[in-house]
């Protein structure tokens, strides 16, 4: 998704830390003691981040995200033309607010319940226009989005899958191809659409169109980057981090979510309309 680097979490930093330390399996991350905190005027309120404020922090900003989502996904059904305008600019404005939380040092909850918003604007739109198109889609991909979910933690939890250095680069390296084909897609579509990967006459690989072929590569990134996400939070929680950074690890899994459950919903559409 852009604006977020799917694992950022293994190097993110917080205040008071000595320069990133990149992860490393057999040194888990470094993160500031509470006391570290004094340096910036915090009161003795502060103290690290537990398992219960990342849940709550996730709660609000997917509860956010549902609410915005539910009054778009009423406006698109009443008014398709008016709710896909809005559900449009929303993305650019979650696109900018992606960005901003990525890079920002410290995370503003403000900020990221303002993405959780506009994020839930432009998924109302577009799951209200696909639910309309094509019969059960929107369900089947919340229910894969959230079983993969569920597979993924039980992976992680039992150890069969791990982060690593490896995953890491696998996964931005992979992330940066399908970056390029959605940004090449993009140009050629502009300059002639009948071009474009997604049209009738998209490239294939094995009878399939090239496109859903990425989408099933995104979808095995998505999923591995919950085992990233998964530790980041495992880290943070085992090392004492501050208490804000729940607010860091409920965006990152909200940004991978929602990348998840595109694509999903991509695909399922595509098979719908072709049982059509």
């Amino acid at each position: 998704m852009p604006g977020y680097q799917v694992g950022g979490g293994a190097t993110q930093t917080y205040p008071g830390d000595a320069p990133q330390v990149s992860y490393a399996p057999e040194r888990p991350q470094q993160f500031p003691t509470p006391q570290g905190q004094e340096q910036y005027g915090t009161t003795s309120a502060s103290r690290p981040v537990t398992m219960d404020d990342v849940l709550i922090k996730t709660v609000v900003t997917f509860g956010t995200l549902l609410l915005f989502g539910a009054g778009s996904w009423a406006l698109t059904a009443t008014n398709p033309g008016l709710g896909m305008s809005v559900a449009f600019v929303s993305m650019l404005v979650a696109l900018v607010l992606g960005l901003v939380n990525s890079f920002k040092r410290r995370p503003s909850p403000a900020l990221i319940l303002g993405y959780a918003a506009f994020e839930g604007v432009m998924l109302g739109g577009i799951s209200s226009l696909f639910a309309a198109l094509y019969d059960g889609v929107v369900m089947k991909a919340i229910v894969a989005t959230l079983v993969t979910t569920l597979v993924m933690l039980v992976l992680f939890k039992t150890k069969v899958v791990r982060n690593s250095p490896t995953l890491m680069r696998v996964i931005t390296v992979g992330m940066f191809s399908i970056f390029v084909f959605y940004l090449g897609n993009m140009v050629v579509s502009l300059i002639n659409p009948a071009w474009s990967f997604y049209g009738p006459n998209a490239p294939t690989i094995g009878g399939f169109p090239l496109w859903i072929v990425v989408s099933l590569i995104a979808i095995g990134l998505a999923a591995f980057s919950l085992v990233t996400d998964f530790d980041y939070i495992v880290t943070a929680v085992d090392n004492g981090a501050p208490q804000e950074t729940a607010w860091t690890a409920a965006f990152g899994l909200m940004v991978t979510l929602i990348w998840l459950y595109i694509e999903f919903l991509r695909i399922f559409a595509y098979f719908a309309s072709d049982n059509n």
